[in-house]
């Protein structure tokens, strides 16, 4: 029985699940835009790297429309870790400046 009154004591309310959510997807949207800036700038910073690395995972909320959000956002953070894990990161994005023309 003490282990059941344990487990609810760590158990979240729903405002909190989404409170915490809504923090991750606010932090990992502020490392999205550090990351842009990084970018125009020169190049990622690892660090800022690592920390929306750890950002893309966590809570998601218990709000459905919250849990879409977190989750557009989280892969938006994943597409991009993915393009600046890359070897070829530099000949995907000179590839992706080029126009595009029907091909004949």
């Amino acid at each position: 029985m003490p282990f059941a009154l344990l487990g609810l004591q760590h158990e979240r309310t729903r405002a909190e699940r989404d409170a915490a959510a809504e923090r991750r997807g606010q932090g990992l949207m502020r490392e999205l835009q550090a990351l842009q800036l990084a970018l125009l700038s020169g190049g990622p910073d690892p660090a800022s790297l690592a920390r929306v690395a750890l950002l893309s995972e966590g809570e998601a909320g218990a709000d459905p429309v919250l849990q879409e959000i977190i989750a557009a956002i989280s892969l938006r953070a994943r597409v991009e870790l993915a393009l600046h894990a890359s070897p070829s990161c530099g000949q995907s994005r000179e590839i992706a400046s080029r126009p595009w023309t029907w091909p004949e």
